[in-house]
């Protein structure tokens, strides 16, 4: 097995089967259409109130569309206090070891692993990773 396949299967064993969005999150009556629009487009618009879920819960309907399976889904917050803190609440929520399934990546700090399937970052990794 080549090695991008393997780690590709780790990561589809690491995903959560059971995916829940708070039922009083106002995210969670659009979150099926929010996943269909994501199966059939490469880039949609997302907008909402603050508090109406979008930081914690896109993700999550990302990978019940799917996506983690074959590479990491990556999640960019301005700050590193925001990068690990949310990073923390996702793994909570999905029950996941932080630094496994959901990791993070700050300056000089790196919590991933080859199992990671969402990593959050500060913009500036992104940059640097691009």
């Amino acid at each position: 097995m080549a090695g991008a396949e393997y780690f590709s299967n780790l990561r589809r064993l690491a995903v959560p089967e059971r995916i829940t969005i708070p039922a009083q999150l106002p995210i969670a009556d659009k979150a099926e259409g929010i996943a269909e629009l994501l199966t059939r487009h490469q880039v949609i618009v997302v907008s909402g109130e603050t508090g109406s879920g979008k930081t914690t819960q896109l993700p999550k309907i990302c990978l019940q569309a799917g996506l983690g399976v074959r590479g990491m889904i990556g999640h960019t917050q301005p700050r590193r206090l925001a990068a690990t803190s949310v990073a923390a609440r996702i793994a909570e929520e999905l029950g996941t070891e932080l630094g496994k399934g959901i990791g993070f990546q700050i300056r000089f700090t790196d919590r991933t692993s080859d199992n990671t399937f969402l990593k959050l970052m500060t913009d500036g990794i992104l940059l640097n990773e691009l």
